[in-house]
């Protein structure tokens, strides 16, 4: 009898670690539906944002600093369902920044690392 208590507290055990891991990965997936993005940096520096809005309420796109401070700020009204954007980010200084669109209670954010290259100097004999 104690081989079949233990077995059945092991199945309870097992069944409620998936239960709540299953519950938990649905949260950290949790994906926006009011509109589609897409973002990316060329090799020329320039930030190209697309935004495809799915809903009728205003949306923002705001591109900011390390401290908040906005680089950059849109309002796209009710009317307009696209945008399609390219921000020249060659002459931000080096640092951390994050764009951000914001609509009808939904969020998506990326953050973007701009960082000076350096060249190393080579010297070859002859």
């Amino acid at each position: 009898m104690k081989t079949s208590i233990r077995t059945f507290a092991l199945v309870i055990a097992f069944v409620a670690s998936f239960a709540f891991n299953t519950f938990a990965d649905e949260k950290e997936n949790k994906k926006v539906v009011g509109f589609g993005t897409g973002i990316f940096v060329s090799k020329s520096h320039k930030l190209f944002v697309s935004v495809d809005k799915y809903n009728d309420s205003n949306a923002i796109l705001t591109l900011t600093d390390k401290s908040g401070k906005a680089i950059y700020h849109e309002t796209l009204n009710r009317k307009v369902d696209k945008i399609r954007k390219i921000l020249d980010i060659n002459t931000l200084p080096a640092g951390n920044y994050t764009i951000e669109i914001f609509s009808n209670g939904e969020r998506y954010s990326k953050t973007i690392e701009v960082a000076e290259q350096f060249t190393q100097r080579a010297i070859s004999l002859r």
